[in-house]
């Protein structure tokens, strides 16, 4: 019967070194928060030029509901991600291309989401896992198990 070697120990980080390294990370998070709030502003432009006059408290309601967890979400998101100087100064400039245009006509509020959802997919992307070598893994066929094993 054949036997198969150990999977190798996983060192997952401590809970000092992730409370300590989202510590340090506030200028990620106040640009995922500062993205989040272009998108809630764009978003509540665009149901204010749903109406004759001012957005009732319904409108509201809902453009906050929506809104108000998906700028938590950009800010925690950016703040556990691992963005570059690179990308901050993206994201940065994308943010306030989007608050900028956010108050131009017709045109401004739609700027403004695309603005903020090219940020957050900055964000996104980096806060994917890191790539594994492909020479970690080897594939074993049923022949190969099947076999005597020598010792």
């Amino acid at each position: 019967m054949p036997t198969l070697s150990p999977v190798a120990p996983v060192h997952l980080p401590t809970d000092e070194t992730v409370d300590a390294s989202v510590r340090a990370r506030p200028v990620p998070a106040l640009l995922g928060a500062l993205t989040g709030l272009v998108g809630l502003a764009g978003m509540a432009r665009l149901a204010a030029g749903a109406f004759d006059g001012p957005m009732s408290r319904f409108a509201w309601v809902v453009v906050l509901a929506a809104m108000l967890p998906w700028v938590v979400y950009v800010a925690s998101r950016a703040r556990h991600g691992r963005l570059s100087g690179v990308r901050l100064v993206l994201v940065a400039a994308l943010g306030v291309a989007g608050a900028a245009t956010v108050w131009l006509s017709v045109p401004g509020p739609v700027l403004a989401l695309v603005c903020s959802l090219v940020a957050f997919v900055l964000i996104w992307v980096s806060d994917w896992p890191d790539r594994r070598s492909r020479g970690e893994d080897r594939i074993v066929g049923i022949e190969e198990l099947q076999r005597p094993e020598d010792d």
